[in-house]
């Protein structure tokens, strides 16, 4: 094999390398952004703004409105 076959599976490796950490890492941040949505996302009925708030509140009041609104439920 000439140098330049070389070049080109050294530079394939690398960059199957790099999408496979960049697929990895799309996935845990994925998974973790659906457990907090899942877990303390809420809904105003009154301005209709989506917001979050700590996961251990079954209801909270709206930053915008202060309208007192429980969580969703996926």
């Amino acid at each position: 094999m000439t140098i330049g076959g070389y070049f080109a599976v050294v530079v394939s490796v690398a960059l199957l390398i790099c999408g496979a950490a960049a697929f990895v890492n799309s996935r845990r941040q994925t998974r973790d952004y659906e457990k907090l949505a899942r877990t303390s996302t809420f809904h105003c009925m009154r301005c209709d703004s989506v917001y979050t708030a700590s996961s251990k509140v079954q209801s909270q009041a709206c930053p915008k409105c202060g309208y007192k609104n429980s969580r969703l439920r996926f």
